[in-house]
């Protein structure tokens, strides 16, 4: 899509790891919290961060497809429904990992 992203870097533990933020690449407007919480994932290329504005935590769900005007927006794979009959986007991590891999390697 031509959007640049910008990676941060985090150290745990004494190990640098590269992070994204979800804000940056789907364009969230609003309030940023004030303390940004980094999840760690193992990717293709090692370990990964994505940063979120919150962790709600666990949930066992049936994934549904996207329908027509969605199918094509890059890092969502699927949608579910929760609990509380909200909607919630399930998002493909190793395909926004890859967004941005791809993006960096032609700058």
């Amino acid at each position: 899509n031509g959007r640049a992203y910008e990676r941060q870097i985090i150290n745990i533990r004494g190990k640098v790891i590269p992070y994204i933020r979800l804000r940056e690449m789907f364009n969230v407007q609003g309030e940023v919290p004030q303390i940004e919480q980094v999840i760690i994932i193992e990717s293709v290329i090692g370990k990964v961060g994505i940063a979120v504005d919150n962790v709600i935590g666990g949930h066992q769900t049936v994934m549904k497809t996207l329908g027509k005007i969605y199918r094509d927006v890059e890092g969502i794979s699927g949608a579910t429904i929760l609990g509380n009959g909200t909607v919630a986007l399930i998002l493909d991590v190793h395909r926004i990992v890859s967004i941005v891999e791809k993006q960096e390697a032609l700058n």
